[in-house]
Parts: C-alpha cells; structure tokens; sequence
C-alpha cells in the first residue's frame, strides 16, 4: 500500500513538473511587442490595410515571420486581407493603442499585440473561422443566381455552394425570404391587434436584416461530352461569373470578385445536372474567388469590431455654417477618429462619413450640441443615421 502512495505521489510530481514547463513554455514562446500600420487615408480600404500591416509587423517583429510571403501576398493593396487572417495564426491577442488619420493623409494604427510561433500555412478556412470565433459573426446573406444552358429548370448550386463555404466559417447567415415572410405574418398579429402604425412599418420592409449581402451570378455553357485517349465521355462546360459584397444600408461594394471565364471545365459525373453542380464548385473551390469574397467581409468586419465602425450621417436642409460647425466637433471629439465629408446640399441632403467608437445616442448628442439643438434623429441603423430639422426629444433612444 504504502508503494502505491509513494508511486501516486511520484506521479503527481512528474505530472506538475511537466504542467510547469508546458506552461513555462508557453509563457516564453508568446512575445509581447507593440507595432504601427499605415495606408494612405485616400483609400477607400486604408483602415482595413493599416491593420494588415500593423498586425503584419507585429508578427514580423515577435517571431520573425512576414506572413506577406508565407502567404504568398504580391499586392498588400489588393490582398490585405489574406494578409490579416495569416497573421491571426500568431496574433494570439492584441488591442488597439491608437488609430485615425492624421494631417499629412496617412491613416495609422498602432497595435499592442501578443504573438507566438503559431502554425503558418493554415488553411483559409481555418483561419477565417478564428476571426469568427475571436470577433464574433456579421449577418450575411447570400443571393447568388445561375444560369446554365441546357439545364432542365432553374438552379441554386452556386447559392448552395457559397451558403455551404459560410456555415463552415460559422457564419450568421441569414434567408431575407424567410425573414420577410416573418416580418408579414408578425405586420399581421399587428393589425389584429389594432397596431396599424407598426404594421405600416413591417410591411415597409425598411429595417436592415443583415451586415453583407454577397450577389453574383455563375453562367455555365453546355460543351458537350468529350473523351481524351480512349477514357470515359465527360461532360464539358465553359464557366464564368461575377460575385460581391455589399452593404445594404448604404449601398457601398466592399468586395468584389470576377470569375476568369473558363472554356474547359470537365465533370466525371453521369448525370448532366450533377456535372453542372460539380464544374460549378470546381470554379469557385479552385480560384480561390469564394474565400476571397468572405475574407474581404471579414477584414471590414475585424476593423470595424476594433477601430469603430464607419457610420454615415445624413441630414436634410442642414446650413453651410451647421456643417461647417459640425465637422469641427466631429474632428475635436475623442471617439470620432476620422471624419469624410462626402455630399454638402443646403436644398436637399448632405450626407458626412466618420470613424468613430461612440454609439448612436453618442452621435446625436454631438450633433445637437453642435447645431444648438436644430437637427433630431428621424431613423437610424448600424451603419445610417438620418437627422431632420426639429428639437430632439427627452428619452427618444431605445436601449443600444
């Protein structure tokens, strides 16, 4: 009895001496460093490639890693977005120290960033799917047509495929259809009920029901079947096609992607319609175009989480001086990072961009205050406030 005591104790130290060094281990391998990203403001991505590249030097500098070529980046303009989830395979945790644009145009972030040797070479999947996990999933919905020759009836293999590549990011995808349809039999319990108002607005279809809308359109022509040095016929197709992310409120593209027109893609399948489906995914499996649409959507959303979303502020009827007067506070206002004047008409709408980390009611008070109460919220969304002319009223938030 008294061996075994001795054995689990000599267990128990073997066991916490390892625990010790794998924690120790740990501990040394993870590097503190502190890093600044810059692009030029002009640019309609710079927040998204400041970043990038203030998450990229992090990376450079904790472990020596430039996940530019690991990831076999050519354009950082073009493809700060692969660049930004190769760096989360070493980027453990980070925080943002500062950011905004400053007066000679560069827009600059700078990162505190903790940074391990991590596992470079990861799949994009899986590398997306920890921007996910550690920042959380935008609504996205996807509507994305096909048109194939020859085909018996209308198809959805593109939408398919792409609602497919979404669920395996964990993405939050949402059916407008379905959530429409909702929204009617929820306007009609409204009416029943005498709340015709409501049910006005239901019907109006005004409320935002996702963060990213990706369209597009796959167009696939019928070659015919052909055989190569005496194998079995397959089925031919040429394939090509557009996709794109947008966002609804505003309209704005944040990404788009062409698929190269492809003469010969070719299906083993018997079935004509399952080797429609099969050369389909095969095009956008293998240009890579489907993870660049979502990496693109989860770059704009990373940067929003940690630099402040990008709110547009519209006003109706403002004065040359109000927006004037306005500007000048949104730029002296802490949270408010970077400000765009976009469209000034004193007849009709001036429309103004900022960067900020403030919440709605925080905007319109900034707003009133600097027009001396003359301008109120009419409607509001994420990423849209609409103000009109006319005192605002006492407790006119909902809870945000």
């Amino acid at each position: 009895m008294k061996s075994s005591f001795t054995s689990i104790r000599r267990f128990r130290g073997h066991f916490l001496c390892v625990l010790c060094a794998l924690c120790c281990s740990i501990l040394l391998c993870a590097k503190e460093v502190e890093s600044e990203g810059r692009a030029a403001g002009d640019q309609t991505t710079a927040r998204e490639q400041a970043l990038a590249d203030a998450l990229r030097e992090a990376v450079r500098v904790g472990v020596g890693v430039d996940v530019a070529s690991t990831s076999k980046v050519s354009d950082f303009a073009l493809d700060y977005d692969r660049i930004l989830s190769a760096a989360f395979g070493h980027v453990k945790t980070y925080k943002i120290v500062s950011s905004g644009l400053g007066k000679d145009g560069i827009y600059k972030v700078k990162v505190k960033a903790d940074v391990q040797p991590g596992t470079p070479g990861a799949k994009d999947t899986l590398a997306l799917r920890q921007i996910v996990l550690l920042k959380g999933a935008p609504r996205v919905s996807i509507k994305v047509e096909d048109q194939i020759d020859g085909a018996a009836g209308p198809t959805s293999y593109a939408q398919g495929i792409m609602e497919q590549t979404g669920r395996e990011l964990q993405l939050n995808l949402v059916d407008i259809g379905t959530a429409r349809t909702q929204e009617t039999k929820m306007a009609s319990r409204d009416e029943i009920l005498g709340n015709d108002k409501v049910a006005k607005l239901r019907k109006a279809d005004i409320s935002q029901k996702a963060d990213f809308l990706i369209e597009g359109k796959v167009v696939a022509r019928y070659v015919g079947q052909q055989s190569s040095y005496g194998s079995l016929p397959q089925h031919v197709f040429s394939v090509g096609g557009e996709l794109r992310a947008i966002r609804p409120e505003t309209g704005e593209i944040v990404a788009t992607a062409a698929l190269p027109g492809t003469e010969r893609v070719e299906s083993d399948l018997e079935s004509k319609e399952m080797a429609a489906r099969d050369v389909i995914q095969k095009v956008l499996a293998g240009t890579g175009k489907t993870s660049n649409i979502f990496n693109k959507i989860l770059a704009r959303w990373v940067t929003e989480t940690d630099l402040g979303a990008i709110k547009r502020l519209e006003f109706t009827g403002m004065s040359s001086e109000d927006w004037q007067k306005l500007q000048a506070a949104m730029k002296d206002t802490d949270k408010i990072s970077a400000v765009w004047p976009r469209e000034f008409d004193a007849q009709g709408i001036s429309n103004l961009d900022i960067e900020t980390r403030l919440d709605n009611p925080g905007i319109e008070s900034v707003v009133t205050t600097s027009t001396e109460n003359r301008y109120a919220t009419d409607r509001a969304t994420d990423n849209l406030i609409a103000f009109k002319p006319g005192t605002p009223a006492k407790n006119s938030w909902w809870p945000w």
